[in-house]
């Protein structure tokens, strides 16, 4: 016999054992979750449905909170709370409509240069509209290779109304808006604060009293100050970017400029939008690589300075959101009220930071959004 030991068989290592996932302390209760779904459901409905009323409403309301504080100013001079916000609605209104009649006219030249506009941009992009008029070809060609086998095909055409119906129909919508927007703004402004400490007046409890005190407190003072900031910055922005567009030779600078401020209020979207519209600007107004690239690019480069470094260090950790929440609720109000829900989405969003956090079983949506 050999001296030579026998290795006993390899067996493979044993299985690690999972352990299984504790229960949960405090189960939902499944009709209370059903409850819950249809109310948001319902809430949805009722958001997208009733825009046309919801919408001034909200816009009234935060306009309202920015604005307070200059009533507030106009009533410790000694003006009353009801003369004071009609002269700031009129002064508001009033510069609106002094900006819209400045920037009219440049407005309306450049509708009125968009077939000529459009013209040399297809000329300018030759080859990338050769390739869509040979795929709208073949697209055609199939379609009619299948009509042909099918039997002739009837084409039913149902007439709209008219360019000019539209334009008359949208305009007596906007001037409509506009008025319910003052009359509402006005009444936020002269009898918000009355109506609100009726409102929590009638509470009965003393703490709650104070507590929603507090909220509405929190709510006027932070969204005013956060409002009134990034108001003041979209401002720079827009002088920034005008200077910067008439250095570097774009027609009509001032409306650049306005433009990119208001469209400033929408975070990531609006930057991309106005960086698009200063590229097409640029290609149809100048030849040079350097002049078509320029003017984008200054603004890209201005955008990134304010989000980057002056926004933050200004509005600070006061109302910082997150970004993933901000992106979301631009969304989301977008697809609700169209560019009015974009351009509230922030302001909605903080506000219900706010709310969320000043409720105890609500702090955790509250933590999530900033």
């Amino acid at each position: 016999m050999s001296d030579r030991t026998i290795d006993p068989p390899l067996t493979p290592p044993p299985e690690p054992v999972t352990e299984p996932l504790p229960p949960a302390r405090n189960p939902r209760d499944p009709v209370r979750v059903a409850v819950v779904g249809l109310f948001v459901i319902a809430l949805l409905f009722t958001l997208y449905f009733g825009r046309d009323v919801l919408l001034p409403i909200m816009l009234a309301l935060i306009m309202s909170l920015l604005l307070r504080p200059c009533v507030r100013g106009l009533y410790r001079l000694g003006l009353p709370e009801a003369l004071g916000a009609a002269v700031v609605v009129i002064t508001v209104f009033g510069a609106g409509l002094g900006a819209i009649y400045t920037l009219a006219a440049p407005a309306t030249e450049w509708v009125n240069r968009m077939p000529r506009v459009i013209h040399e941009l297809e000329f300018k992009l030759g080859d990338i509209r050769e390739g869509i008029d040979r795929a709208r070809e073949a697209s055609r060609q199939i379609e009619q290779m299948a009509s042909d086998r099918n039997g002739a095909a009837r084409e039913v055409v149902v007439r709209g109304p008219s360019l000019a119906e539209q334009v008359l129909h949208q305009a007596e919508a906007v001037i409509a808006n506009v008025v319910i927007l003052q009359v509402l703004l006005y009444f936020f402004l002269a009898r918000g604060r009355q109506s609100l400490e009726a409102l929590i007046g009638t509470m009965r409890d003393v703490d709650d009293r104070v507590h929603y005190a507090m909220v509405a407190a929190t709510v006027q003072q932070n969204i005013a100050a956060y409002l009134a900031t990034i108001t003041v910055i979209n401002i720079g922005l827009g002088l920034a970017t005008t200077l910067a567009m008439w250095l570097w030779g774009v027609p009509n600078a001032g409306l650049w400029g306005t433009l990119a401020g208001l469209i400033n209020y929408v975070p990531f979207i609006g930057p991309a939008v106005m960086t698009a519209v200063l590229f097409l600007v640029s290609a149809l107004s100048f030849d040079g690589g350097l002049h078509i690239f320029g003017p984008p690019l200054t603004f890209v480069a201005l955008t990134m300075l304010e989000g980057n470094f002056l926004t933050p260090m200004i509005v600070g950790r006061r109302l910082a959101l997150n970004p993933i929440a901000v992106f979301v609720s631009i969304l989301f109000w977008g697809w609700m009220w169209g560019i009015p829900g974009a351009l509230l989405a922030v302001p909605i969003l903080a506000i219900l930071k706010i709310l969320f956090d000043a409720h105890e079983p609500l702090k955790p949506i509250g933590a999530l959004l900033g």
